[in-house]
């Protein structure tokens, strides 16, 4: 785990659950820029960092983003206001839950270049809130 990983745990003081309301452990906890992408550069600090699950919520949003902006756009949005506040923030993980059920909603069915479904049983398993 990277050592800014292990701050922004103990800032925010995350046991269980991530920044987009997913399960998270020590052993599953990842680094995901939120302002500066990895790809430009993108320091990895508190103020650009989000701890999301690093085989289930971070790749989900990563599908997201590459198949609708916008509401990738909108859970970084959730994302940056609970950083901002430093805290995670359970009305901010409300809407970011009801915007992954719409983009659930919306891409049912859609398939990957191996022809395979892009949304994967593991995420649509979220803790209720």
């Amino acid at each position: 785990m990277l050592h800014i990983t292990r701050v922004l745990i103990n800032e925010f003081n995350i046991t269980n659950i991530d920044f987009m309301g997913y399960e998270v452990c020590k052993s599953t906890a990842n680094f995901h820029h939120l302002i500066i992408p990895h790809r430009n550069n993108g320091v990895k600090n508190i103020a650009n960092g989000a701890v999301l699950n690093k085989d289930v919520s971070h790749p989900y949003l990563h599908v997201i983003e590459f198949k609708d902006y916008d509401i990738f756009y909108d859970i970084t949005r959730e994302m940056m206001k609970e950083n901002r506040m430093g805290k995670l923030d359970i009305e901010c993980m409300r809407r970011i839950h009801q915007m992954l059920d719409t983009f659930e909603r919306e891409h049912s069915g859609d398939t990957n270049f191996f022809g395979e479904q892009i949304i994967r049983e593991e995420y649509v398993k979220r803790l209720k809130l």
